[in-house]
């Protein structure tokens, strides 16, 4: 993948690419820290600095071949109230937080095209740049949305179904290699098995469209 880029794009989407993954794995070490849970404090993970997040492996994915993980945030649901409930809100944590950047940045983006006084920021790098973190964190809700593991969606499927032991042992034992395939099928036949592209297109043209009216035009 980076190898399919220009020098500008890079030095746009490697930064976007660590800070907004780091941004991800914060929100659920605080979100479950908020419920009482120790864990992510005493490991270091209430930070935005992606040196406490990166796993080595999972970035080289992400960057060779667009996909990739970070360093998945140690949590003890045994320290909730409500030991389900606070794993739903701490998987949706970390997705919501990537959505609520691109929403800000849409609002960045209103600000930059519609201000004169921003005039000075109309330029194709400070636009490519708020565009780039826009799809990336629109991308990195839908993509850990999904309900398989170890995505945090799968988080919330171990919550609702906490009581069919079996069904979660085989769920968290074979999803990874049903990700798996299902990525590779998706390089290898060319077609989106999960239409995550269309799905973040549609998501991005509707908050164009809130927040940009005029774009809808």
């Amino acid at each position: 993948m980076i190898f399919k880029l220009s020098l500008q794009e890079i030095l746009i989407l490697v930064p976007i690419l660590l800070l907004s993954l780091s941004v991800h794995e914060f929100s659920h070490g605080l979100a479950s820290t908020l419920m009482g849970d120790r864990t992510p404090r005493m490991d270091g993970r209430l930070t935005i600095n992606p040196l406490r997040h990166l796993d080595i492996w999972g970035t080289l994915m992400l960057l060779m071949v667009g996909f990739g993980w970070a360093k998945p945030v140690r949590i003890d649901i045994d320290s909730y109230k409500n030991r389900y409930r606070g794993l739903v809100i701490t998987s949706l944590a970390g997705p919501l937080s990537n959505l609520l950047i691109a929403l800000v940045f849409t609002f960045v983006l209103r600000l930059i095209v519609l201000n004169e006084a921003l005039a000075f920021l109309q330029t194709e790098y400070v636009i490519n740049a708020v565009q780039y973190v826009m799809i990336i964190n629109v991308l990195l809700f839908l993509f850990n949305m999904i309900p398989i593991p170890p995505l945090d969606g799968s988080r919330i499927v171990t919550a609702l179904f906490n009581k069919n032991r079996n069904f979660i042992q085989n769920y968290n034992r074979w999803g990874m290699y049903v990700l798996l395939g299902i990525l590779l099928l998706n390089r290898a036949l060319n077609v989106e098995i999960i239409p995550i592209t269309r799905m973040m297109g549609a998501i991005l043209r509707l908050m164009i469209a809130l927040i940009i009216p005029e774009a809808a035009g």
